[in-house]
């Protein structure tokens, strides 16, 4: 997937253009394939970083108990809801604000430390009441060890933000992989020594020092303390803050249920099937989303150029996710076992419908970026709200009428899909990006619906290698995706789509 349109033929032969128009068109071909090797990177940073941290998970899986990750699950979903308040949108500013003075980097630094510092101080004096809510007294004192970590994110300097800004995504693959692997030696080095949850305490404030000194390292920030400039972006935190919240609240909604509804043993494996949701389907499409957004920055004062960026974007994203989450259901059985092992087997049973429900929301989170570029972050934060309504509302009752955590897991996947949808249609509404939902799925939703069928149904033998039962049904998964996009494609007279896009970046990056 990419942002810019191809190089048009006739702009770079010298009959038909001058100097600035080759110029031009050198840009743009050297902007398109910056967008393919960014989108590449920011997939490859994230996925390395997801596949580092289930190598944790994988081993740790192995020396502790489900319990253990239940426990711990649960006072993530709390710390992740308080951290909501630090959200003030500092990446979004910096990458956004097309010159951006000290003045305000110092404001931003002071403003997020102040808070920071008053939601360590709210998790170490509601930890009791969080722990009654979730059922669960030992989160008293996890939660109260997790809050030092708050306090230590507003150290950090602003290296990430900047390295979004500039497209230099290799260094955001260094920065981030070395924090992780600080995290999981940390954590795998605990858990072996001591077998117990504190484990993944310990990892986390871990890699929280340890991110304050690598992103210092990697750009040096030397903040003070200010509030000169809290005007320029008070608004912008503010509607920032509000989508961070509804944000947390449609991802997390149905863990709350889950854990108020299940001991903590059931809602670990509900919990590592969330995870192992978000490392093969959050980190494979979320990055193309990350790419969109700077790219899509840099031309939104063409209307014309940001509508064909977007159309473009829109076709390819809508392919790559119907097939991850198809991909994703297909074999969650292997991918459970292989990672975790048999005693995990619970959580199988929630992958397909947690995979889909996950597509769907990142599907309309890669557009993002389009309610910031427009200032409609209101916009955006009632579709949240909205959706967050009708997952507490759907979770809620299957949790509440004995359908268990897998009615809860349905409940998720239904609600996203109407949701995430309905949005869709609203922001692609009339001619404002000349994007048609019906036009640009159903070609993928067929392919998927095939792949998924076909490989649900391959019945190989029991005494094969789980590693060549899982290695058999991607590659036959994949082929037969491809080929049926392709033909349906081919019988459909080779409309301009996503198909074409895909096809067309290929072909300029080789």
């Amino acid at each position: 997937m990419t942002l810019w349109p191809p190089p048009k033929r006739n702009i770079i032969r010298p009959t038909y253009g001058n100097e600035e128009d080759c110029s031009i068109a050198k840009s743009q071909k050297s902007l398109s394939r910056q967008s393919v090797e960014g989108t590449a990177l920011l997939i490859a940073t994230r996925f390395i970083v997801r596949l580092i941290g289930f190598v944790s998970v994988s081993v740790t899986a192995r020396l502790l108990t489900p319990e253990d990750f239940g426990l711990v699950g649960a006072a993530s979903i709390v710390i992740g809801l308080f951290a909501i308040l630090s959200q003030i949108g500092v990446n979004e500013y910096i990458i956004r604000t097309q010159q951006i003075d000290d003045e305000e980097l110092h404001t931003i630094w002071t403003m997020r430390l102040l808070i920071c510092t008053g939601i360590a101080t709210l998790i170490y004096l509601t930890a009791p009441l969080a722990a009654g809510l979730l059922q669960e007294d030992r989160l008293v004192e996890v939660l109260r060890a997790l809050s030092v970590a708050s306090i230590l994110g507003a150290f950090q300097s602003p290296a990430s933000a900047y390295f979004n800004r500039e497209l230099t995504y290799g260094k955001e693959l260094l920065l981030k992989s070395a924090d992780k692997i600080v995290i999981v030696t940390v954590t795998i080095a605990c858990a072996y020594v001591f077998r117990t949850y504190w484990a993944l305490v310990w990892g986390q404030l871990a890699g929280a020092v340890f991110s304050i000194i690598s992103s210092q390292v990697a750009r040096p920030f030397r903040p003070k303390l200010t509030l000169s400039k809290s005007s320029n972006v008070s608004g912008f935190a503010f509607w920032t803050f509000m989508v961070g919240l509804n944000t947390y609240g449609v991802r997390h909604v149905d863990e709350w249920i889950a854990k108020r509804s299940s001991d903590s043993a059931g809602f670990g494996a509900y919990h590592i099937s969330r995870d192992l949701c978000r490392l093969f389907v959050s980190e494979i499409l979320a990055p193309a989303g990350q790419v969109f957004f700077p790219g899509a920055a840099r031309v939104q004062d063409d209307p014309e150029r940001l509508n064909e960026v977007v159309s473009r974007f829109a076709g390819a994203a809508f392919i790559v996710s119907f097939a991850v989450a198809a991909g994703i259901s297909a074999v969650s059985a292997e991918l459970v076992y292989l990672l975790l092992g048999y005693q995990w087997g619970q959580a199988i049973v929630y992958m397909p419908y947690i995979a889909t429900g996950t597509a769907a929301v990142v599907l309309v989170d890669m557009f993002a970026g389009l309610y910031v570029i427009r200032n409609q972050q209101n916009i955006s934060t009632r579709f949240k709200f909205l959706r967050l309504v009708m997952l507490a509302l759907g979770c809620g009752y299957a949790a509440k009428y004995g359908y268990g955590l897998a009615g809860v897991a349905i409940a998720f996947s239904l609600v996203s899909i109407v949701s995430v949808f309905g949005e869709l249609a609203w922001l692609f509404s009339g001619s404002k990006f000349r994007v048609s939902i019906l036009h640009e799925s159903w070609r993928p939703a067929l392919s998927a619906f095939a792949m998924y069928s076909g490989v649900t149904a391959m019945a190989l033998p029991e005494t094969w290698s789980l590693i060549i039962v899982a290695a058999i049904k991607v590659v036959v998964g994949v082929v037969c995706f491809v080929v049926l996009m392709a033909l349906l494609w081919w019988l459909s007279g080779r409309p301009k789509g996503g198909e074409t896009e895909i096809i067309e970046r290929v072909r300029d990056y080789l």
